[in-house]
């Protein structure tokens, strides 16, 4: 089931944080169209820009002794595209003084055109991430970190509506910035960060806390997907022992954009002359009752990596109520975004063999709402459990690395006018090498849904042109029905480039 992992409608995260009004509504679009002590965090207080990358490179030969690293994922939607390597910045020391100071971050310019028809340039963006990082004293460290882009194509370009251009114009927000307490066995961490506690490659499950910038679906890096959320963070670390317990005082939801926009998560068909209303969607942030709260434990025996973990808040999906206007000639269809608040159980596991690396994880949800077409439902809503679960297997040898997933999701209350079927399955496959340039890493990732005959081609070529530099080409190939939710996107497919200089 691709709900909780790429459903807008079901319950992909929400817009992160509207400055709009809430009340008021979205135009209409024109056409409805091992577990590792300490545990590697999304970004410290020590990793450079684009060292905080959260998914793992791809594990190195076996001849090279060097073991796959688990890779982080992130909580509802399950897919996202394999990463590169990029240089890190040194650290530059204060004069005059004992702690460090470090400044790194990178600028980065991006651009896609949309080929498939309409064709049309979907991307001209410039993006800044910037962190500053140091010491207070021996115990204490500090870091503050910003990003912002700005993108002129949705200025100058008219092919998208007044509330898309207004939305992905200029964007900003606080990156991970907190501070890191050192008590002995205990890290705590107070501030906007990273909380990551999946491992599979490329896949959202076990990462049921970490919000997402789901704009351009799952296309982009990690480190640009992720937004990071308020919290306080104690970790405790006793041998192959590590327990985690977490606070969010109010919740960021997931951003999914606005209707009208290339990869808004929709899909379902509207009838001929019925439009489509989206009212504003905001987070809940009543500090306490909808705080999150959550812990995890993990062991490390015999050289498996197993943990469990609790988490329960507000959903950062949203989920769409559903309202009908009649008017005399037509009717119009109004969808209000709600989150009402879920428990999530789930376990993930992890084996080193070596050349190989195996790795599952599983989550049951409770009381997740998800959309029906049947439109004598009152709101279009029905709140079912689900469980969704991921199988996965990493190879590496002689620069090459491949990773095959097997995943599904079951709704456990599953009612005939669902959007989705009882149970859903789906496959991804990874490739890449460094076997022929260690510089040069060419990428395929191929992500096939098995219910909808729905898939989606990511190619790319990664450059590390220098220490600073970094190129890449690309392409992004959708297939499938327009009620899939990779097959919605079938008029999207695009050619990209990136460039980023880093510091």
């Amino acid at each position: 089931e691709w709900d909780d992992v790429l459903l807008a409608e079901e319950s992909m995260d929400d817009l992160f944080e509207s400055n709009d009004a809430e009340d008021e509504s979205e135009e209409p679009a024109e056409t409805p169209n091992t577990p590792v002590a300490p545990e590697q965090d999304a970004v410290t207080s020590e990793t450079p820009a684009d060292a905080e990358r959260l998914t793992a490179e791809p594990a190195a030969p076996a001849d090279q002794g060097a073991q796959p690293q688990p890779s982080a994922t992130a909580d509802e939607a399950m897919l996202a595209a394999p990463q590169s390597t990029t240089p890190v910045a040194p650290e530059t020391v204060a004069a005059g003084s004992q702690s460090t100071f470090r400044m790194s971050g990178f600028v980065q310019n991006e651009a896609a055109y949309t080929y498939a028809s309409p064709d049309h340039f979907s991307k001209f963006r410039t993006r800044a991430k910037v962190k500053l990082g140091g010491r207070l004293s021996e115990r204490v460290k500090w870091q503050l970190a910003g990003d912002l882009s700005y993108d002129p194509n949705y200025d100058f370009n008219h092919f998208y509506n007044s509330s898309v251009r207004r939305d992905q114009s200029v964007d900003g927000y606080i990156d991970e910035s907190f501070l890191d307490i050192d008590a002995d066995s205990w890290e705590i961490r107070l501030g906007r960060q990273h909380i990551v506690w999946g491992e599979m490659v490329g896949l959202f499950f076990g990462d049921v806390v970490s919000a997402l910038d789901l704009r351009e679906f799952v296309l982009p890096d990690f480190e640009t997907i992720r937004i990071p959320q308020w919290a306080a963070r104690a970790e405790y670390f006793n041998s192959n022992f590590h327990a985690d317990l977490i606070w969010l005082p109010f919740v960021t939801g997931n951003e999914l954009g606005k209707f009208g926009s290339d990869f808004y998560l929709f899909p379902i068909e509207l009838p001929d002359g019925v439009r489509a209303n989206f009212r504003h969607d905001k987070m809940p942030h009543d500090v306490g009752e909808d705080s999150g709260f959550g812990a995890r434990v993990s062991y490390l025996l015999d050289g498996w990596d197993m943990s469990l973990f609790y988490y329960t808040s507000p959903d950062r999906n949203q989920a769409l109520i559903r309202r009908i206007e009649v008017a005399p000639s037509n009717f119009d269809l109004t969808f209000l975004p709600t989150h009402n608040r879920i428990h999530q159980v789930g376990a993930t596991i992890a084996k080193d063999l070596g050349s190989v690396v195996l790795k599952a994880e599983a989550v049951e949800t409770t009381d997740r709402l998800i959309s029906r077409s049947s439109l004598l439902d009152a709101d279009g809503l029905a709140k079912s459990n689900e469980l969704r679960y991921v199988i996965g297997a990493d190879w590496s040898g002689d620069g090459h690395n491949i990773n095959v997933q097997v995943f599904q999701t079951w709704l456990q209350d599953h009612k005939p006018d669902m959007i989705f079927h009882e149970l859903e399955s789906g496959f991804s496959v990874l490739l890449t090498s460094t076997h022929f340039d260690p510089k040069i890493t060419p990428e395929i990732l191929w992500i096939r849904g098995l219910d909808r005959n729905e898939w989606l081609l990511e190619a790319k070529l990664t450059w590390n042109l220098s220490n600073d530099w970094r190129g890449i080409l690309g392409a992004d190939v959708f297939h499938g029905p327009q009620t899939g939710v990779l097959g919605e996107f079938h008029a999207k497919d695009r050619v990209y480039y990136e460039l980023r200089y880093s510091f």
